[in-house]
C-alpha cells in the first residue's frame, strides 16, 4: 500500500484566524495544482491560530464539529480534493482547552482530533493535556498523530508504533535555536520504529519566540526523502511504500516483536 503525503510550512499569525485559514487554503490548492495524486496534507501546530496567543486561546478555540470556522473550511477543501488533512488547532471542549490536532479524511469528515499529551512549558496555563494516543484507520493506511515535544518522549512515538501504525504525524511549533534536537529527534522516532513520519513544522516569529521551520517527511530509517530548509513558506511531497517498512521490520529492523516490557521500568 502506498500514501502520498504533503506537508505545507507556513507561518501563522497570532491571533488572526480567518487571515491563517485563507493562507492555508492558498497553499493548500497550490499543492494539489502540484501534486494532483496527494492523499494526505498535514499543517503545522496551531496553524490557524498562532502560538503565543495567551489568553485569547480561549476565544480562538473551536469544537471539534462542523459548524466550527475552521472545520467548515477544511472539510470543503478536503471534500473538493478528495484529500485527508491534519491541522494543528486550538480546541475546546466545554470550558477545557486542548492543543490538538483535527483529522479530516478525504470526503470532508472530521474523524477525530488528537489532543497533546505533553505540554510544552506556557502552554500549560492554558491547554489541558490529553490522554491518549488515538490511532485512525483510514484508507491512506494506520495514522498515528502526536505534536512537537510529545516526539521528545520515545513512549508516544512507541505506543503508537505497537498499534501497528503506517505512518506517524507530527505538527509542530518547534523553536529556535533547537533546530538539532528536532532533526534528531524526529530521525530517531522513526528509525526505533521503522515507521514513515511525517514532520510539518512552521516558521517566522511570535511575541518572544521564533521559528525555523525545516519540514521533512521521513523514511523508516529515519533518513531524509524531502525537506524544506528554509524559512519561508513551502511545500514538500513524498510517495510513500507501506510494504518497504514491513518488509524492514521482518527482515532486520524486529525491534518491535523483540521488545522486553517485563524487565522495562515505567
Amino acid at each position: 500500500m502506498k500514501c502520498n503525503v504533503v506537508c505545507i510550512q507556513t507561518y501563522p499569525k497570532m491571533n488572526q484566524k480567518e487571515e491563517n485559514l485563507s493562507h492555508m487554503e492558498t497553499l493548500l490548492r497550490k499543492a494539489m495544482g502540484s501534486y494532483p495524486d496527494t492523499q494526505l496534507i498535514v499543517f503545522p501546530e496551531l496553524a490557524v491560530t498562532g502560538y503565543q496567543c495567551g489568553e485569547n486561546f480561549k476565544d480562538l478555540a473551536e469544537t471539534a464539529t462542523i459548524d466550527s470556522t475552521s472545520v467548515k473550511k477544511m472539510s470543503a477543501l478536503a471534500k473538493e480534493f478528495h484529500v485527508h488533512i491534519v491541522y494543528g488547532m486550538a480546541e475546546k471542549e466545554d470550558d477545557i482547552l486542548y492543543n490538538s490536532q483535527f483529522f479530516l479524511d478525504d470526503t470532508g469528515v472530521l474523524i477525530g482530533t488528537y489532543r497533546k499529551v505533553h505540554l510544552f512549558d506556557s502552554e500549560k496555563n492554558y491547554f489541558t493535556p490529553g490522554d491518549q494516543f488515538k490511532v485512525f484507520d483510514t484508507k491512506i493506511g494506520r495514522i498515528g498523530l502526536f505534536i512537537c515535544y510529545d516526539a521528545f518522549f520515545p513512549e508516544a512515538a512507541r505506543s503508537l508504533a505497537i498499534q501497528g501504525v503506517d505512518l506517524l504525524v507530527n505538527s509542530t511549533n518547534w523553536e529556535k535555536p533547537y533546530d538539532y534536537d528536532m532533526d534528531m529527534v524526529m530521525s530517531a522516532r522513526a528509525l526505533e520504529n521503522t515507521v514513515y513520519l511525517a514532520c510539518c513544522n512552521r516558521y517566522g516569529s511570535d511575541t518572544t519566540l521564533d521559528f525555523f521551520g525545516h519540514t521533512r517527511i521521513l523514511d523508516p530509517l529515519g533518513k531524509i526523502l524531502t525537506s524544506i530548509n528554509d524559512e519561508k513558506d513551502g511545500i514538500i511531497h513524498a510517495s510513500l511504500d507501506y510494504d518497504i517498512a514491513k518488509q524492514m521490520k521482518h527482515d532486520y529492523y524486529t525491534m518491535l516483536t523483540e521488545r522486553r516490557p517485563d524487565v522495562y521500568i515505567a
